[in-house]
């Protein structure tokens, strides 16, 4: 990844008592981005406590709180998919001290239902914190026991399998979807406040299957379900005796969910720019590391740019999805 040039806006000055009348007068951008934060920063997550949004948050909050001697807070404001924060952080006050920590769901969201605001142009992306792939998951007694053997059952015996989510856009459920399109399958979606609820009837044998993250599942009961399949682009470590869907079938499906910063549009540049460097030096802390790697995650920096262009694509990838399932809030 290409590291951000920094602009020397005093480099060049013919003369010392220049320099020093400049400096005085106005910062260098080091500086400024030196400055921030001067009181509190808040990181809005749109979900309530407990899931991976808001774990990962926390623990990138405290190396934040370590590094910077600033406060962030996370703030939990959950409704609609996500759809309640993201909408408070859109109209916040751009002063570089209220940004939005949400997962790839800020895509798969607006796909499917009608935000009250334009996804690709109402933040502005700070960067990329951490990716994942999903797990295919099947109740114990499932008569598959690999993902070619489910999608071979699923052809045989097609809306039969029924699969949890937690609820319409999910990030679970659209993951899910374009799986089914890859496959040419059909199966019967089953929708839930939460994964939480989908997993415990997995495990309970009242669901056939889930896509969904380690984070979710682990240190659950679902966490000792068959795990047929990863859905990243390599094996997992952790498990490497399990293949991704695309090495065991041939299929061109690689999907990942990812979690980031956005601040809302026209976000003060040196705050984004000084909370991109901060994020940066937070995930790449073993500790950090390590944290994520036991909830199935890895530490995934990026440019504000990059982030910025991975929500467009996405945000096109996963409405065509919906249009091609038919999903769309009533």
């Amino acid at each position: 990844m290409s590291k951000r040039k920094t602009l020397r806006i005093l480099a060049g000055l013919p003369v010392m008592a220049t320099l020093v009348a400049a400096m005085t007068v106005m910062p260098s951008g080091d500086a400024a981005a030196a400055q921030w934060p001067q009181r509190p920063v808040r990181l809005v997550v749109p979900f309530a406590p407990g899931g991976s949004n808001d774990l990962i948050a926390r623990k990138l909050a405290d190396i934040l709180n370590q590094q910077t001697g600033q406060s962030f807070i996370v703030e939990n404001r959950a409704g609609a998919g996500g759809v309640v924060g993201a909408n408070y952080v859109a109209g916040a006050k751009a002063d570089g001290y209220t940004f939005l920590f949400i997962s790839s769901s800020l895509a798969t969201s607006a796909a499917v239902q009608k935000t009250p605001y334009d996804v690709k142009t109402a933040f502005d992306a700070v960067s990329l914190v951490a990716s994942a792939p999903f797990v295919v998951l099947t109740r114990k007694d499932f008569p598959a026991k690999d993902i070619n053997e489910l999608i071979n059952y699923a052809r045989k015996n097609p809306g039969k399998i029924n699969f949890g989510s937690a609820g319409l856009g999910d990030s679970s459920q659209m993951a899910t979807e374009l799986f089914a399109n890859k496959a040419d399958i059909k199966m019967q979606a089953v929708g839930y406040q939460g994964i939480a609820p989908a997993q415990l009837d997995l495990v309970a044998g009242r669901l056939d299957m889930i896509i969904t993250t380690m984070a979710s599942i682990r240190g659950t009961a679902a966490d000792e379900l068959p795990k047929l399949a990863f859905t990243g682009n390599q094996r997992e470590p952790d498990f490497p005796d399990v293949p991704t869907v695309k090495e065991a079938t041939g299929l061109d499906y690689v999907v990942q969910v990812w979690w980031g910063v956005f601040g809302p549009k026209g976000v003060d540049a040196t705050s984004r720019d000084a909370l991109n460097q901060a994020i940066h030096n937070a995930i790449s802390t073993d500790d950090f590391a390590s944290f994520l790697r036991s909830v199935g995650a890895r530490p995934t920096p990026s440019t504000a740019q990059e982030l910025q262009a991975l929500l467009a694509s996405d945000v096109d990838q996963w409405t065509e999805t919906a249009e091609r399932a038919g999903i769309r809030a009533k």
